[in-house]
């Protein structure tokens, strides 16, 4: 996508600027009419222009929110007849900024016949960053509540910077006609008008006068406008079946993340449990695309040459490659689940050609480079050559794709990937040439637009099947309702939505919560349930969360199972209520069988009856009796429980019983405390001087910052590690733990041990433990090593599971290299039940 997703405010307000900056300009009061969508010059009207009225004169409206206060309505700017001049502070412009779609509806008071619509705005960017919007959309209804379109009209500015202009938006029957119910009418019969406009997520959007030109009662010419219900695009014949579409990003990425190997593709087309083992398909369909080539140039932006679109085509179909490692893990995960006829969906992207590319390469053998700049060719020649590289381009696809010859694969579309429609005149042109090519191949012809994208409301008249829109909330610089916003729209246009996340929700709270914002607001908006849905993921997060050993992490995975199949739930953090709803709704879809359910929720009352009695220490014994149960072979072997369902509970369990044994009540003491080192870190992977305490990890990534790197020494007094917090006074110490990376490729491991220590004066100290790490794994993981009072007490105070102490003390030997992120003392201030005070030792 756009920049590989990274957005920001400049590049939303940047989108068009690339595109020909169009000269219209309005002149109060009777503005010059912008083009109205892509509608062909029609006759007019039997009804004469002459015969209209403004029917919205003087005419009160409702706004669906109300305009800033710096810039106000008093209920009658919009129809009052005075047009604003080229100056932001004229009175007579309304503002607003930011935030979703706005919407004016007008009653006419009785049905009357309805022939041009007309809305006004003023432009001044970027110097006072107010914009025209992107479209307006113009709609009628006989209820208030159901609605018919007019048309949707995209701005003929295009966001370009300069002086301050005007633009008005209009739909004209005469030349337009209407859009809904196909009534060839000219004139529309209805009482209620109603006009929207896109916010950009940034700016402002100032608006003065609209006009509704037409005549009283109903004439001759004028119709019904049929209603349409704003809706989903759902998972039909359209999106080839397809419900939920990965993206695989298989370019040029570093660190190898742009080949995707068996491994890496198993927890991205199923779900895994926590040993990687496959229980159920996740995904029903995979979208491989790329942005960069070997040579870094990018496809999404039109770069790209023959060199690249032939290294991505033979990198994609090697006999090793992309699509024969997707084949593979689709016939193991099939075997697995005793599935092994099923088929993988696969859709395939189309580079973007772009418009100034002047050397291509020879595809036709005739001697000449393909030209696309239309100033060296000329307008219809450039659009022949970019037609003719698109055919070579499926022919090849067509070609390899037979030769492979996948067994489990099946090729159902292809993926246009220029995110919006292309600004010049033969941008709709190309698309529509190239939408004919993929349907004679018996394909669909997908596309995931960016939330700014130009003229998207066309993507069914240019050929599109299947549409996902982007909201480009994750990516930051927008407010939470650009996820309603985006579903919104995506409903007005037909279309549908795209969740967005990527490796950032690992590290960042921040991130992850905008991951569950998305998961939260396709409930809300019905997305979940009725849409078809596209995600982005960046290059690796949804290997990453699958392969967790954090159940945090892991929660995140399982909550994405959860939504793709429909089961998803608003605020179903793990509790003893949640994970008590957890086996109810599983015995319910009877994953779980009724009678051994029973049991299970009959455990977990006497796991919340100790909870209650504050035996957190029993609860977890409990919890982990419950959890050998559901995995307890012969119950697998009886089928009295799924093996997804033990998978999800698995993780919930898991969350409550580090919850009790870690932090039952506590808060992290070491919550950004500064500490000292014995040693500092290497250079490359520095401290700035809170890493630690942080709050923030690291992910699996050794490159992400958060991460402290120690490297080992051929001298023995440099191969170990001290660090020591001062928390500034006694306190109740319940847990500590240090979170540390191992990752064998490059030769970071974690520590032998761990040894922690306090101290109530900083000068002589009491040993807590010493913690060894978990069984070495294959690939990159993160762990905590941990002591924790709860659960492995006191050395020497029978009974106690807190201690009381100032100062505490972590340390490690460093053999080859150790990274940690994090250190955190769990606890409660001040001297607590339960916390003792140990004895130095020497």
């Amino acid at each position: 996508m756009i920049s590989n997703r990274k957005w920001g405010s400049a590049l939303f307000a940047a989108v068009l600027l690339l595109a020909p900056i169009s000269t219209v300009q309005a002149k109060s009061p009777v503005p010059v009419s912008a083009q109205a969508g892509d509608a062909d010059q029609a006759t007019s009207s039997p009804v004469k222009e002459a015969q209209f009225r403004n029917l919205a004169a003087d005419l009160p409206y409702e706004w669906s929110e109300a305009p800033e206060a710096s810039h106000p309505d008093d209920g009658y700017k919009l129809t009052d007849g005075k047009y604003g001049t080229l100056d932001m502070n004229d009175p007579a412009w309304v503002g607003h900024v930011r935030g979703k779609t706005r919407e004016v509806v007008f009653d006419l008071g009785e049905e009357k016949s309805i022939g041009k619509i007309t809305a006004h705005f003023f432009q001044d960017y970027p110097t006072n960053s107010i914009l025209v919007p992107l479209t307006v959309s113009m709609y009628v209804s006989d209820d208030k509540e159901h609605w018919g379109l007019l048309s949707h009209n995209a701005t003929q500015l295009l966001w370009g910077e300069g002086p301050p202009r005007q633009e008005t938006f209009e739909w004209d029957g005469s030349r337009d006609g209407i859009k809904s119910g196909n009534t060839g009418g000219k004139l529309a019969y209805a009482r209620y008008v109603k006009v929207t406009f896109t916010m950009h997520p940034s700016q402002w959007s100032y608006i003065d006068e609209i006009e509704i030109m037409g005549t009283d009662g109903k004439a001759k010419e004028a119709v019904k406008v049929s209603a349409e219900q704003p809706h989903f695009l759902e998972p039909s014949e359209a999106t080839a079946g397809i419900r939920n579409l990965n993206l695989l990003y298989n370019g040029q990425y570093a660190n190898g993340l742009g080949d995707w190997n068996k491994e890496r593709i198993i927890p991205n087309i199923s779900y895994v449990n926590q040993d990687g083992e496959p229980v159920d398909w996740l995904f029903d369909g995979i979208l491989y695309l790329g942005l960069a080539s070997h040579a870094g140039r990018d496809f999404g932006v039109g770069q790209t040459i023959l060199e690249d679109w032939n290294w991505y085509l033979d990198k994609t179909f090697a006999a090793a490659g992309d699509m024969q490692q997707l084949n593979e893990a689709t016939v193991e995960v099939g075997a697995k689940l005793n599935q092994p006829d099923h088929k993988m969906k696969v859709v395939l992207m189309i580079p973007n050609p772009g418009e100034y590319v002047n050397d291509f390469g020879d595809v036709d053998g005739d001697g000449v480079s393909e030209s696309f700049n239309d100033s060296v060719v000329g307008k219809e020649k450039a659009l022949e050559n970019r037609i003719k590289v698109m055919q070579w381009w499926l022919d090849q696809v067509r070609q390899r794709w037979q030769e492979a010859n996948y067994s489990n694969l099946e090729l159902v579309g292809m993926y246009w990937l220029e995110e919006q429609i292309s600004t010049s005149d033969t941008g709709p042109d190309l698309i529509k040439a190239v939408s004919s090519k993929v349907h004679d191949m018996n394909l669909k012809f997908f596309w995931i637009p960016h939330s700014l994208a130009y003229k998207s409301f066309m993507w069914k008249e240019v050929g599109f099947d299947a549409v996902a829109l982007q909201p480009n909330y994750f990516f930051g610089g927008t407010d939470s309702d650009r996820l309603e916003d985006a579903a919104n729209l995506a409903k007005q246009y037909g279309m549908s939505n795209e969740l967005e996340f990527d490796d950032r929700m690992l590290t960042d709270s921040v991130f992850r919560n905008r991951y569950i914002d998305y998961l939260n607001s396709g409930v809300e908006t019905g997305l979940m349930q009725n849409g078809f849905r596209a995600y982005y993921q960046g290059n690796n997060a949804i290997y990453n969360l699958g392969v967790s050993k954090d159940p945090d992490l892991r929660l995140m995975y399982d909550w994405l199972y959860q939504f793709v199949n429909g089961t998803y739930k608003i605020d179903s953090s793990p509790t003893m209520e949640s994970m008590e709803e957890l086996v109810q709704s599983y015995i319910t879809a009877n994953e779980i069988n009724s009678v051994f359910g029973n049991e299970l929720l009959y455990r977990l009352q006497n796991i919340k009856l100790l909870l209650g009695q504050n035996k957190p220490k029993d609860a977890v014994t409990y919890l982990q009796d419950f959890l050998a149960h559901i995995h307890d072979p012969a119950v697998q072997a009886q089928g009295l429980i799924s093996a997804p369902a033990a998978t999800v509970i698995d993780t919930y369990a898991k969350i409550l019983m580090e919850t009790w044994s870690d932090d039952w009540g506590f808060s992290n003491l070491a919550q950004g405390l500064s500490y000292t080192i014995s040693r500092p870190p290497n250079s490359s992977y520095p401290d700035s001087g809170n890493e630690l305490t942080n709050g923030l990890f690291g992910g699996t990534d050794f490159s992400n910052e958060q991460w402290q790197g120690h490297a080992g020494s051929a001298y023995p007094e440099e191969r170990s590690r001290t660090i020591t917090l001062d928390m500034g006074r006694n306190k109740s110490i319940g847990s500590i733990r240090a979170h540390f990376l191992q990752d064998q490729g490059p030769g970071i491991y974690f520590p032998q041990y761990v040894t922690y220590s306090v101290s109530t004066n900083g000068q002589t100290w009491s040993k807590l433990a010493t913690v060894s790490p978990p069984q070495a794994q294959g690939d990159a993981s993160a762990e905590f090593l941990r002591w924790s009072g709860s659960v492995d007490g006191v050395p020497g105070k029978a009974g106690a599971d807190k201690v009381y102490a100032r100062y505490v003390k972590v340390e490690f030997p460093v053999d080859v290299w150790v990274f940690l992120d994090e250190i955190e003392i769990l606890g409660l201030d001040g001297k607590v039940n339960g916390a003792v005070v140990l004895p130095p030792k020497p």
